[in-house]
């Protein structure tokens, strides 16, 4: 059964070579949940899991490349002035550290290291094979970023825009569904074939005596950040591409479904997140409705009010399970300082950040140490010059030209970017354990870079007359 599953993936994989661009970029969506899954057998690679993602990307960049022109705008991309100059820039400090700073204080230095079988042991820097294997992962999300602006500005296509990001919702919700259900029927056979990762995998663990929902994820906090992503992605880009009520009741329809299978998976950073993306819906409605349309209630307002009715509805005859939920949320959120777990990470922090100092700002390397936030991990890792240019491309990403466009249609995808790219970034905050930003971000900003590259003239916005009939 898993040469079946592997081979199945290798099949997908060639059309991503010789298919259209939306089935490359829907084979990339549906893959993000796999997260799980060792698409080369690991006797074949010494143990190092390489997952279904950065192989798709590495495909659709490896297409690219083979195309003249592409290859000489990938080069141009790298160097725009757009702010991927700055990510190119951090992208070399990163390996500069990494091949430098393990070596140059090795020995000096006390870390965490990435791998280890006691999560709470000490070690002195070294170079270890994480340094290559990480810095690898992370150079394949900078490339992504490059390769999606490059297919956003030569390929976008507004009505695609969310057909392949649905599909890669609707495998999320599914798969979760199939986990929680093996806490009814025995679905071994049927999942364990798509869990085949060397590192630790953690579908079995509980609270309150309820099985957490991991999908075909590592664990519960990959899982929720999975759902996190799609639901936000879904949501902010609903209205900006489509006006037809069918388009709009499916995405919603996932959307709610992905909520669901986020508290499922009782991550405390999911849960949190899925509360950031409640008031992000909630300033979209007063910003894009009320502000912009000069509309007081829409039917996305009476949408969410009559789902959180049944929701309070449904609550209100179920005592018991209110009290199991608000048990959770209590275990996982408000009294979260108090878990061991807590304490463990807050020392994988305290420790990189003081490595940062120990190496004079210079950082230990991509992969030498051990953190739980993104921010510790970038600064701990790639020096302070490296979290700088890091931090730069990212505003210079999120916020440049944020006003540039008339057009409603172009501000609304740009709106709708931004907000879907502030839960997935804030989950990435809270339990992020390396420098990587991963695939799933590098798409949010490679589309939104991309669309100012595609249209850099205003006179342009002629040609996005029907995504701005799409946005009213």
């Amino acid at each position: 059964m898993e040469a079946l599953v592997i081979g199945l993936f290798w099949v997908l994989a060639v059309r991503v070579l010789i298919g259209s661009t939306r089935t490359g970029l829907s084979i990339f969506f549906g893959s993000i949940p796999f997260g799980a899954l060792a698409v080369v057998p690991t006797n074949l690679t010494g143990g190092l899991t390489l997952t279904p993602t950065p192989i798709i990307a590495l495909l659709i960049g490896l297409r690219l490349l083979l195309n003249r022109d592409d290859r000489s705008a990938l080069a141009r991309i790298a160097l725009s002035k757009s702010g991927t100059v700055y990510l190119t820039a951090f992208w070399l400090v990163a390996c500069a550290a990494t091949l430098l700073m393990p070596r140059i204080f090795e020995g000096e230095v006390t870390i965490f290291p990435v791998r280890s079988a006691e999560m709470i042991v000490e070690e002195l820097l070294h170079p270890t094979t994480q340094n290559i294997s990480q810095l690898a992962y992370l150079s394949v999300s900078v490339f992504g970023v490059f390769c999606f602006v490059r297919l956003t500005s030569r390929h976008f296509n507004v009505a695609d825009l969310l057909g392949p990001i649905r599909v890669g919702a609707f495998i999320t919700v599914a798969t979760g569904a199939l986990d929680y259900a093996s806490n009814f029927v025995n679905l071994d056979a049927l999942l364990d074939p798509f869990r085949t990762a060397t590192y630790a995998l953690l579908t079995t663990n509980e609270v309150f005596g309820n099985k957490r929902t991991v999908g075909l994820t590592p664990e519960a906090s990959s899982y929720g950040a999975v759902c996190v992503f799609f639901l936000s992605l879904l949501y902010f880009l609903r209205l900006s591409v489509h006006k037809d009520p069918l388009g709009y009741a499916k995405n919603m329809a996932l959307v709610l479904a992905l909520v669901l299978m986020a508290l499922l998976s009782t991550s405390s950073a999911a849960m949190v997140c899925v509360g950031v993306f409640m008031v992000l819906v909630l300033v979209d409605w007063l910003w894009g409705d009320v502000s912009v349309r000069k509309t007081p209630f829409t039917k996305t307002a009476l949408l969410w009010c009559c789902a959180l009715s049944l929701v309070a509805l449904f609550l209100s005859f179920q005592p018991r399970l209110l009290s199991e939920l608000t048990d959770i949320f209590n275990h996982m959120v408000v009294y979260k300082k108090e878990s061991q777990s807590y304490e463990e990470r807050t020392l994988w922090t305290t420790v990189s950040l003081q490595a940062l100092q120990d190496t004079h700002g210079l950082g230990v390397g991509v992969g030498g140490t051990r953190t739980s936030s993104f921010l510790a991990a970038l600064f701990s890792n790639t020096g302070v010059l490296g979290g700088l240019l890091f931090m730069t491309f990212l505003l210079k990403a999120l916020l440049g030209r944020w006003n540039y466009y008339r057009s409603p249609g172009l501000k609304a995808v740009q709106r709708g970017l931004f907000f879907a790219f502030i839960p997935p970034f804030v989950n990435l905050l809270l339990v992020g354990t390396s420098a990587d930003f991963g695939l799933a971000l590098a798409y949010i900003l490679g589309l939104k870079l991309g669309l100012v590259a595609k249209y850099p003239a205003r006179a342009a916005e002629l040609r996005m007359e029907p995504l701005a009939q799409g946005a009213r």
